[in-house]
């Protein structure tokens, strides 16, 4: 299993993922070139599910197939990379059973990332492209959750990226640190690393441990307090002391104005007229009932005839007890 994240924030794209990988009820962290990123000429792409498609795209680079020559331009490019690669599937690999798949099928999904575009591509090989953020895999419940929550208030994209790695390496099972990001350049494009499709560990920042936010700190910027910069202020930080003088302040001024709402009422009901001058409307007290008026429905009720009956049994004769 695999968390796969891809991140877009002040011009700039990152692509992380994890090591772990399964194999039925064991699993490895520590293979060797084991990060799930890989550099084509153009692009850089992660997937998640059957490695063997990891075998497949090495293979295809290897023999210079024409498809590692697309630029993944747009969403259309993007498709029609996927399409080959599944063509390639059936025509040379044998992998997908026929006669069972009513569109194009594959187990794995992918993030395709370039220097200004993040796309998504699902297991049916449909493309979508994403503005902000995406993430697939096993924890990707967690990380889009994560991005949701931090991207307003971390401004750093290479952060977000670790900490949507993080939420889903916490808590999903089938998710593992060591975590592997780096930023997508347009410099590395245009050329191919040697003898390797994987990205080499020169290009990658690797994280073997959790680390959250310990390193982080709580700034203002423009005047607003919820930016978060990796150590280092950007503008002067909100004190505490700011804070409540501020929050009191605007309580007390919501207290006098409700004082001052409550003293106009006061003053309206006092004098019996509204702001326009007319009367208000008094609601008159009902009239208590009198005694007389009592005694006499209790003598009314004692007039009233009962049915003297009594009740009887099916064979007619009279029976004694409860009445109905």
């Amino acid at each position: 299993m695999t968390i796969l994240v891809a991140v877009k924030k002040n011009g700039k794209v990152f692509l992380g993922s994890d090591r772990i990988t399964t194999f039925g009820n064991e699993y490895v962290t520590d293979l060797v070139r084991g990060s799930k990123i890989i550099k084509l000429k153009h692009a850089y792409l992660a997937t998640s599910g059957y490695s063997l498609l990891d075998n497949i795209i090495e293979h295809l680079y290897r023999s210079n197939h024409k498809m590692m020559e697309n630029t993944f331009e747009d969403r259309s490019r993007v498709f029609s990379f996927f399409l080959e690669l599944y063509n390639e599937l059936k025509k040379s690999y044998t992998l997908v059973e026929p006669g069972k798949d009513t569109f194009a099928s594959m187990y794995n999904v992918f993030l395709v990332v370039t220097p200004t575009n993040i796309y998504g591509v699902s297991t049916n090989l449909s493309v979508s492209e994403y503005p902000r953020f995406a993430a697939r895999g096993a924890g990707s419940d967690y990380s889009v959750g994560c991005l949701y929550g931090l991207y307003d208030v971390l401004e750093d994209g290479f952060e977000l990226t670790r900490m949507a790695l993080e939420a889903a390496c916490h808590f999903n099972v089938y998710c593992k640190e060591p975590l592997d990001i780096l930023e997508v350049k347009l410099s590395d494009f245009g050329k191919s690393f040697k003898d390797t499709h994987k990205v080499p560990a020169s290009h990658l920042t690797t994280f073997t441990t959790c680390t959250g936010l310990q390193n982080l700190c709580l700034v203002s910027t423009k005047g607003k307090a919820g930016t978060v910069r990796n150590g280092v202020p950007a503008r002067k930080s909100v004190s505490p002391v700011e804070t409540k003088k501020a929050v009191n302040g605007k309580a007390e001024s919501s207290t006098s104005t409700a004082k001052v709402a409550v003293a106009k009422i006061a003053s309206k009901k006092a004098s019996g007229k509204t702001a326009s001058g007319k009367k208000l409307a008094v609601r008159k007290p009902a009239k208590a009932a009198t005694a007389k008026s009592v005694a006499s429905r209790a003598a009314a009720a004692k007039t009233v005839p009962r049915s003297k009956k009594p009740l009887t049994t099916r064979g007619g004769k009279a029976r004694k007890g409860r009445k109905r």
